[in-house]
């Protein structure tokens, strides 16, 4: 059943056209990308549909009652509430269905009439029907995966950073679960742990979601439809990204083959015609035939669209020398983040730092650079190095300075013809050049500070986050340059895709410091052999010959046994038997209650034996 149809959309923004008759279709329980590069309407079509702004053209139908979620900074109501005030605010009409729940409770003890057994079972079922049972559940899992401790509840929400409150709204949002889930770059930012299980979330959400996002791998798992923005048209693909790169392709093939063979035809009859035209006895079938080129519906040439990036990084011959040596090395500030790191890497490798946001990875390549004083050890270079040096918070710039004096200021003997052709290598072209630092994008800015990385001539490319803000085709280019330069490179990212590419070393910082030679692919399957197998309710396994295995198996084995009990228990509540008689009711919910307490304390001694 279709949610949200959009038919024929026409946008415009004074003379340009952003949309030229865009229609889109949004089903149940689709999982939909829209991609596109930066600025093809991929944002305006999302304004479109939550009715922010006026389209010029067409319509959008909404089914019925369908609610839509946009994830925004609106979504928290009073940054006054704590953590745990402003989400219960979901589950207001649960919470009060719980309390007239509580309160014919009450009304029973006294009243066992069928009327009021009949009101009880009736509440009880809209009390279910709203997930009663399960929202606080609801709450402590989906805080929890996106970082937030029980020890968070009691914060305001003011008191929390602005990467934090995006978080808060996200999860905030998934507890509202509306029919359609509108994202705009939800990965942005995020730690790959919680992006992991965002995908896994979203890949078996019940409800329809429209993604803006340029994270292949993310696309990879969660979406089964794409719709692309490429010339202001929409094009619709059936499948993952995979899917859609090579059906894309398939389809331009397709169509230059179509367009080939037309123009041969066309130049066919267009030959007949140049040739007897003026000769009386063919004078007719020329005419003829230049009535059929005027019949024939002419295609267009069908063009990739590519971004022209130009950039090329050269080095000198990497070596296989040790370059750089960290040697029992411990970085924070007032207090250690990492502590005794023993790190080697050679002229060749390129090296790509993982880890949950806060765990020390710019804190480390600041340290690397000497930006920052090591706690105690030593950072070693064993041979000079020009270091180049990519600062994901690209704030070092003169925002008053356009790009000609940006570039031109970097380097002086450079003429100002060189500097316009440089600046052409990223895409800036004509007026382009005089634009102030102030008005770029944030891809942009990325593609001058990349630009200005590659004239420098590093010997060694230290990165952090160098793919934040690029549409998926700019990225696909960055991808190949950072692959083919033959130096050494160490870089920060989120971008399991880049450092797929890029990446024949993995550091990740967890409560460990951790070196894998391989790329991240491998590191997965690495981390998938290595993982303790899990015990029940996801609790880690330990190979510490402290624990005492017996005790672990026969706690799992009772906590497997109780909620299988539970489980029968539950069900057995929606009886008739059971719900139309008020004493069996009670008793039964006793015993619910009375094993979910025993749960709970296994629970507690499993996870003693576990820390021992």
């Amino acid at each position: 059943m279709s949610l949200l149809r959009i038919n024929n959309i026409t946008k415009t923004f004074g003379s340009e056209l952003i949309l030229d008759h865009v229609s889109l279709d949004i089903n149940q329980h689709e999982k939909i990308a829209l991609i596109g590069k930066n600025g093809t309407g991929k944002t305006t079509l999302f304004k479109i549909i939550l009715k922010e702004i006026d389209s010029d053209y067409g319509e959008i139908f909404l089914h019925g009652k369908t609610r839509i979620g946009y994830l925004s900074q609106d979504i928290i109501e009073d940054e006054t509430n704590t953590l745990y005030e402003e989400v219960i605010k979901v589950f207001s009409d649960t919470i009060r269905k719980e309390n007239e729940l509580k309160t014919q409770t009450k009304i029973l003890e006294n009243d066992h009439s069928d009327k009021q057994l009949k009101k009880y079972a009736r509440l009880e079922d809209e009390f279910n029907q709203l997930g009663g049972y399960d929202y606080h559940i609801k709450i402590d899992t989906l805080l929890s995966n996106f970082g937030f401790s029980k020890l968070d509840y009691n914060r305001e929400i003011n008191s929390f950073s602005g990467g934090e409150k995006t978080r808060i709204a996200f999860a905030k949002l998934l507890m509202i679960e509306p029919e359609i889930l509108l994202l705009d770059e939800p990965t942005n930012h995020m730690d790959i742990e919680i992006i992991e299980w965002l995908e896994d979330y979203l890949k078996n959400y019940k409800n329809a979601v429209l993604i803006i996002t340029h994270d292949k791998y993310f696309i990879n798992k969660v979406v089964n439809k794409i719709y692309e923005i490429e010339q202001n048209k929409l094009e619709v693909y059936y499948g993952n990204y995979d899917y859609y790169e090579e059906e894309k392709t398939n389809r331009y093939e397709l169509q230059l083959k179509k367009y080939q063979k037309q123009q041969k035809e066309i130049e066919h009859l267009q030959s007949f015609v140049d040739r007897f035209r003026y000769k009386a006895k063919k004078a007719r079938s020329a005419q003829d035939r230049i009535k059929k080129i005027d019949r024939i519906d002419k295609l267009e040439e069908p063009k990739i669209y590519n971004p022209h990036v130009n950039l090329n990084f050269s080095t000198k011959r990497p070596t296989n020398i040790h370059i750089l040596e960290l040697k029992d090395l411990t970085i924070g500030y007032e207090t250690s983040l990492i502590k005794k790191i023993n790190f080697k890497m050679r002229g060749f490798e390129k090296t790509g730092i993982i880890g949950a946001n806060g765990t020390g990875k710019t804190t480390l390549i600041k340290t690397i650079l000497g930006e920052i004083e090591p706690i105690s050890g030593e950072v070693i270079f064993n041979k000079k190095l020009k270091i180049g040096y990519f600062d994901q918070n690209l704030d070092f710039f003169n925002k008053e300075n356009n790009l000609l004096e940006t570039v031109h200021n970097r380097f002086p003997s450079k003429t100002l013809t060189e500097v316009r052709s440089d600046l052409a290598r990223v895409m800036f072209t004509g007026d382009d050049a005089y634009k102030e630092i102030k008005v770029l994008s944030g891809g942009e800015l990325v593609k001058l500070q990349i630009l200005l990385l590659m004239l420098e001539k590093p010997e060694l490319l230290i990165l952090d986050e160098p793919t934040n803000h690029l549409d998926i085709d700019t990225k696909n280019i960055i991808e190949d340059v950072f692959e083919e330069f033959s130096g050494p490179i160490i870089f920060i990212s989120h971008d399991r895709y880049f450092i797929n590419k890029v990446a024949t070393k993995i550091i990740s910082i967890t409560d460990k410091f951790q070196v894998f030679d391989g790329n991240y692919s491998e590191f997965v399957k690495h981390q998938e052999k290595t993982k303790p197998k899990k015990a029940t309710n996801s609790l880690k396994k330990k190979t510490n010959k402290n624990i005492n295995q017996k005790s672990l198996k026969e706690l799992e084995t009772k906590i497997i046994d109780l909620e299988a009990k539970l489980d029968v228990k539950k069900q057995e509540l929606f009886l008739e038997e059971v719900y139309n008689d008020y004493k069996e009711y009670h008793r039964r919910n006793e015993e619910i209650k009375k094993i979910e307490t025993d749960i709970e304390v296994i629970y507690n001694e499993l996870s003693d034996l576990l820390k021992k």
